[in-house]
């Protein structure tokens, strides 16, 4: 499989308005019907510097995350957490620094799979 295949979906077209769907997005484009395959992936292009940043979004789902993110290089990553459109906490940026591999992919794979971000209450704060 090429590094474009993750981005092509066998799932039938959502409306981005109303429908819940999750997508996944870095510089080499986007996928709105990710599995947990293409995230670990996208996370490895993150990990080798083949991408600036990878971003999961779980939209239209009433989560209090609607978007988890990674930048990073060198072995050393950052996650921030984006509180959905309908959060009262909407505005702030969630972070936690210094993150290795390991945890970046913890932290990805249990938002997919649950919709939180583990650990969030230790996350730093910042407003947009």
């Amino acid at each position: 499989m090429g590094i474009f295949d993750m981005f092509r979906s066998n799932q039938p077209a959502v409306d981005k308005d109303t429908d819940p769907y999750t997508s996944l997005t870095m510089d080499q484009g986007g996928n709105d019907a990710p599995t947990i395959d293409d995230v670990y992936k996208a996370l490895e292009l993150l990990e080798e510097g083949q991408t600036g940043f990878v971003s999961l979004a779980q939209l239209n789902q009433e989560l209090d995350i609607g978007v988890v993110q990674a930048i990073g290089e060198m072995g050393m990553f950052t996650v921030e957490a984006l509180p959905s459109e309908d959060s009262p906490d909407k505005g702030k940026v969630y972070y936690k620094e210094h993150l290795d591999e390991y945890s970046l992919q913890h932290y990805f794979h249990t938002y997919f799979e649950t919709g939180k971000v583990k650990g969030l209450e230790n996350f730093e704060v910042r407003k947009l």
